[in-house]
């Protein structure tokens, strides 16, 4: 097995893009970020067999890596390259299986012990069934929302992934989204938004939809339903013909939410955050 590290995102491009769109469902967030563009400091593995790519891993700082590329093999090789090049990595996320064999590599390697920081559920859409009588219209957020979004994206990042509150993170990330061609989409009562869902911009014939976050007040109304069948909807028109997003495994509401407006599921995926040596 000959693993390859990348300091030129193209040449990583070329090489892991054919992989990762064999499957777009299961790889979407690698290819949303390939799309978006890769930065000049993102760790970008590859690993071979001959002349073959059989394994692909990336990671933009600072999120994880993401190794669901490497269930055809290099995890092993893949954790000794990075040991030595990229001893920081914070964690991995992928496919359950995939990502407990990297973190088991990487111990075994390092020394370093990885935990299980969330388990998600990758859901694809089948048929979209839109909630009824949820009062309020879906439209998409403009400028004048910058404020709510920023809010909201926050709010978001706080509960599903216990990061501490960082407007001007969240700031980035928004502005970011615009930049990109992603699009958030509002659903409002009385004009007033109490509901958001993100679009993310088609990648390789696939949408994903996330953050989905409803304030505190606003819940146990159908909301959220509504808002993220709006954006499935949204996605549909412009011709996108695969719908995704990953709820979080402890959240049975949000679950059940995606599986009565049509969602099906695919597989789980685990997040891993690597502690100290």
């Amino acid at each position: 097995m000959d693993v390859r590290l990348h300091d030129d995102p193209e040449a990583f491009l070329a090489l892991a893009a054919p992989l990762y769109r064999r499957d777009p469902v299961l790889h979407t967030i690698e290819l949303t970020a390939l799309g978006a563009g890769v930065p000049a400091n993102a760790v970008m593995v590859t690993a071979h067999e001959g002349t073959d790519v059989v394994g692909a891993a990336l990671q933009t700082p600072p999120y994880p890596l993401l190794v669901t590329g490497l269930a055809g093999g290099g995890s092993r090789a893949a954790a000794e390259a990075l040991a030595g090049s990229h001893p920081d990595v914070p964690g991995v996320r992928g496919v359950r299986e995939v990502a407990g064999r990297f973190s088991a590599n990487w111990h075994a390697v390092t020394g370093r012990a990885g935990h299980v920081d969330l388990g998600e559920r990758l859901y694809r859409l089948g048929t979209l069934i839109p909630p009824a009588e949820v009062p309020g219209t879906a439209r998409l957020a403009t400028a004048q929302d910058h404020a709510v979004l920023i809010d909201w994206v926050e709010g978001f990042f706080v509960e599903t992934f216990n990061e501490p509150r960082d407007d001007a993170a969240g700031a980035r990330f928004v502005g970011r989204a615009a930049e990109v061609g992603d699009r958030f989409v509002l659903w409002t009562l009385d004009d007033e938004p109490v509901s958001m869902a993100m679009l993310r911009a088609p990648a390789a014939g696939v949408s994903r939809i996330g953050p989905v976050y409803t304030p505190p007040a606003s819940r146990e109304r159908g909301f959220g339903s509504a808002v993220t069948a709006a954006a499935c909807a949204l996605a549909h028109r412009s011709g996108t013909p695969e719908v995704v997003l990953f709820a979080d495994l402890a959240n049975p509401v949000s679950n059940a939410i995606y599986r009565r407006i049509g969602f099906e599921a695919v597989t789980d995926f685990v997040r891993i955050d690597f502690g100290a040596d």
